[in-house]
């Protein structure tokens, strides 16, 4: 009885909420599929990001016909993200010190965005690496560009 109890705990804490919160991996699903472009989805842009609403604006547009507006907010900080762990997908650069610090995070695939613009030298495909967190997860693929859907998804911004 207790085996059988402690089964159905473990999957109740560990089955229902890794599979929700475990978005498909990049290179199974092509991002720009027809699936994603058509979700209506949208986000909103906290005052915090003044200066980067363009940037913030590219990379959300990269994953389709999105509204502003609602949805995921967008907030923007000027230093490391050091809340970014568990359930959470984030994408790091190196400091001037040689030391990774993560500059983006996407928390509970979709429920809140964290930026670091003024760390990369790209901050649209920083904004789209998070948003497509919406739906993917790290295509573990090198430095983040913007040739690809996978290569957008890469864990680190060079």
């Amino acid at each position: 009885m207790l085996t059988v109890a402690a089964a159905a705990i473990g999957f109740l804490f560990f089955g229902v909420p890794l599979a929700s919160a475990a978005p498909a991996a990049v290179d199974e699903t092509p991002a720009q599929s027809a699936d994603v472009g058509a979700l209506a989805w949208s986000y909103t842009i906290d005052p915090s990001c003044g200066g980067w609403e363009g940037s913030i604006r590219q990379g959300a547009n990269y994953w389709g016909d999105v509204t502003e507006g609602g949805g995921t907010p967008v907030q923007c900080q000027n230093s490391a993200i050091t809340d970014c762990g568990f359930f959470a997908e984030g994408i790091e650069v190196t400091d001037v010190h040689g030391n990774l610090i993560v500059v983006g995070c996407n928390y509970g695939a979709g429920q809140l965005i964290k930026l670091y613009p003024g760390a990369v030298n790209d901050a649209a495909l920083l904004a789209a690496h998070e948003f497509g967190h919406n739906w993917y997860g790290h295509s573990f693929n090198g430095c983040a560009s913007w040739a690809s859907p996978t290569d957008v998804m890469a864990t680190t911004m060079c």
